[in-house]
């Protein structure tokens, strides 16, 4: 290999894929820096509610209700 092959990259199993730039989780937009990782307040506002309105929710235990919990 001369010189000039090794710099010009490599297509072996050691070569990196081109970069791709992060996608908005909620609209698939490119993400901006400053709402990170979405695109917009509007996309992150979105995101927010959702958590809030209980759509995500973080797996764990079944929790027993007490005696001292009203009921829903």
């Amino acid at each position: 290999m001369s010189a000039g092959e090794r710099h010009r990259g490599s297509s072996g199993p050691s070569a990196k894929p081109p970069a791709r730039r992060a996608k908005c989780p909620i609209c698939g937009k490119p993400r901006s820096n400053d709402f990170r990782p979405f695109c917009s307040k509007a996309c992150a506002d979105i995101d927010l509610g959702r958590w809030l309105g209980g759509r995500y929710v973080v797996p764990g235990e079944t929790v027993a209700k007490t005696d001292d919990e009203p009921d829903e």
